[in-house]
């Protein structure tokens, strides 16, 4: 395929007669590289006299290379004379005012020791080059070919970093906001069956009981109605405690080891820490209450127990009673009955009964 072959004329001042003669070697090399270059060292004595063959090389060339220096500026501002010069600014001014200022043909060039402050300014928001650079020479040559830079077809993106695995898991298990509008209050509840073989009951009375409903459908779709796995831990501290009326703990939290057989079987992730909640109770029933050791001997006679949510009413004419949730309740097996003296281990799950800070509180 025949490539065709750009015209360049080149616009220069002649400052001195080594300035010149680099001109001159810049032309011809150009010409060496199969880029017809003009400039007027080529020619004695035009026919048609300098202006006409000044205007009929701009005219017919593809590019103009306009060599700013700054006496190149001076001359075409008036401030060093310079005919020749004054004319062919004339007409490249002339070019660019046609064109609505839209610049494809006239290119400035600077030497090595230029400045940009010696382009003409209707030129500096061109792309310049420097001729002595061996680079800037090297794109101004492709430039003038019409050769562009090949743009390489578009790639795929790149995919996301992958992100670092987390190390934390927040468990859900215990939603300390349900509990606080629930408000669970401090009146123990255990229900007995003399008359039918069925577990006894640990009931959780809550003042707004649909809160404490919705507390218990949580725990049930996490662990079922009944906790296979022992994911629901539930403590009764008794003993004397300083700072406590007479009375006993009730805390309702996580068992940890169950929740880590949870996390291994659900998850790729490395886990390093766990957070769980719980929710602790001081229970407060007459010092006289055999209650709780009732339940107890239930618990170790069924080997089971329900834990359910409760709300307390009031009837006119039966008085004050408890109306209890089973539809919501979860069968467990294991529950823990502990003395305040034996927690002193820093990893005991009921460690927390021993901060000073929550000993403060007035249950």
């Amino acid at each position: 395929m025949e490539e065709n072959i750009p015209k360049v004329f080149i616009s220069y001042s002649h400052d001195s007669k080594e300035f010149q003669d680099k001109i001159l070697h810049f032309s011809n090399k150009l010409r060496k590289e199969g880029i017809d270059a003009t400039i007027d060292q080529y020619v004695d004595s035009p026919r048609e006299g300098w202006p006409k063959w000044m205007e009929k090389n701009i005219q017919e060339a593809d590019y103009v290379l306009v060599i700013c220096t700054e006496n190149y500026k001076l001359k075409v501002s008036g401030g060093v004379s310079g005919n020749g010069i004054n004319w062919e600014t004339s007409i490249v001014y002339q070019h660019l005012y046609n064109s609505g200022s839209k610049n494809e043909k006239f290119i400035p060039v600077i030497t090595g020791d230029g400045k940009f402050d010696d382009i003409l300014t209707p030129l500096q928001g061109s792309t310049f080059y420097d001729m002595d650079n061996e680079d800037e020479y090297n794109s101004l040559y492709w430039y003038l070919r019409g050769v562009k830079k090949e743009k390489p077809e578009l790639g795929k993106l790149r995919e996301l970093p992958e992100i670092e695995r987390k190390t934390i898991f927040v468990s859900g298990l215990i939603k300390p906001n349900l509990w606080s509008k629930a408000k669970w209050k401090n009146v123990p509840l255990f229900l007995f069956s003399d008359a039918k073989p069925v577990p006894p009951v640990l009931s959780i009375i809550f003042e707004n009981i649909e809160f404490g409903k919705e507390i218990f459908r949580n725990l049930i779709d996490k662990i079922g109605k009944e906790d296979i796995n022992e994911r629901l831990r539930i403590s009764i501290v008794e003993g004397d405690v300083p700072n406590q009326q007479f009375g006993y703990f009730l805390l309702i939290g996580e068992n940890l080891s169950a929740t880590n057989n949870v996390i291994e079987n659900n998850t790729n992730a490395e886990v390093e820490y766990i957070i769980i909640q719980q929710q602790i109770h001081r229970m407060k029933p007459p010092v006289d209450s055999i209650i709780l050791n009732k339940f107890k001997e239930e618990f170790q006679k069924h080997g089971c127990f329900f834990i359910a949510p409760a709300k307390v009413i009031h009837d006119e004419k039966n008085g004050k009673g408890y109306q209890v949730e089973m539809e919501y309740s979860i069968l467990k097996r294991n529950i823990d009955f502990r003395n305040y003296v034996e927690i002193n281990d820093p990893n005991d799950p009921d460690i927390i009964l021993k901060n000073e800070n929550l000993l403060e509180n007035k249950f």
